[in-house]
């Protein structure tokens, strides 16, 4: 198997060292910016490190390999794959890697199965930092087993679920809502935290809350407080909004928050439910589906 990679950078290197040092040796790239004369001489340095051979196209490495996996910025995805095009026959397997939209994937995928090529949508869906290699990835598209049963042996951790390109990356796209959003909310309390000196006191209790729980658990917890003291918790949110004001701190989450408690409290959830609190946040969500279809 002859392994290739359309962009170079941290995930064409993190998976290439994993797979090298796992004995796969055949790994060919090549990077838009190898030639570039400041930035260039780290894409070759990357390659030397972990043996792969870089080509002078995209094109050249599509002809060279089967499997091509695109690593590229999410705004080129499209881009990257059409200039592609020409090389594509019917046994090469692309794979984008890239976090563009599910519609641009099902896009590509359209484009490759008219060259008679094989189009899978890939999402990592942990840090490589972390992972390296073995990071979690999700594909979908018709013909993923090729793939897996390619890199598998060689400590991939790659699962399909399902056969329609765009679900991959939905996925992630749902996951990073909360995953990136939790960053940023925990960064503002922490400012805030931060500027009063109640670090501690506040750390604490919130891990008194949360610490030891299950995401489900809190996720019903959370949500279902939410939809049910909606009024009550946007007013706080408001106080809390002019205190961080206050304090010097820009209230972007809590800004958000608010917002986001309004339309909790506009859901009328009490009524909906005839004063019976439910249990879980799926009871909750008929009343988002009701609002949505009211739109």
């Amino acid at each position: 198997m002859k392994l290739g990679f359309i962009g170079f950078g941290e995930v064409g290197y993190e998976i290439s060292k994993g797979l090298t040092d796992e004995g796969l040796k055949e790994i060919y790239a090549y990077d838009v910016m190898q030639n570039d004369a400041e930035k260039g001489h780290f894409v070759f340095e990357r390659a030397h490190a972990v043996g792969v051979q870089l080509l002078n196209s995209g094109t050249d490495v599509v002809d060279m390999c089967d499997i091509i996996m695109m690593v590229v910025p999410g705004t080129f995805a499209l881009k990257t794959t059409e200039g592609l095009l020409p090389s594509v026959t019917r046994e090469k397997i692309l794979v984008d890697l890239s976090t563009s939209l599910p519609s641009v994937k099902k896009r590509e995928s359209q484009l490759v199965s008219k060259r008679g090529g094989n189009f899978i949508d890939g999402a990592l869906m942990a840090s490589l930092s972390q992972a390296h290699y073995k990071v979690p990835v999700l594909v979908s598209g018709a013909k993923c087993n090729p793939f897996i049963d390619a890199l598998v042996p060689y400590g991939m951790n790659i699962k399909a679920i399902t056969d329609k390109p765009g679900d991959a990356i939905a996925i992630k796209f749902v996951r990073s809502i909360y995953m990136k959003g939790i960053a940023a909310l925990g960064a503002e309390m922490l400012e805030a935290a931060h500027v009063l000196g109640v670090e501690k006191s506040v750390i604490e209790s919130i891990g008194t809350t949360l610490d030891g729980k299950s995401f489900d658990f809190n996720n019903d917890y959370l949500v279902v407080a939410s939809a049910w003291h909606g009024a009550r918790q946007a007013h706080e949110m408001s106080d809390v909004k002019k205190m961080l004001e206050d304090i010097g701190v820009d209230p972007i989450m809590t800004n958000a928050t608010e917002k986001r408690l309004e339309w909790f409290r506009d859901l009328g959830a009490h009524e909906y439910f005839h004063e019976e609190r439910p249990d879980h946040w799926h009871d909750i969500a008929v009343l988002w589906d009701k609002a949505r279809s009211n739109d």
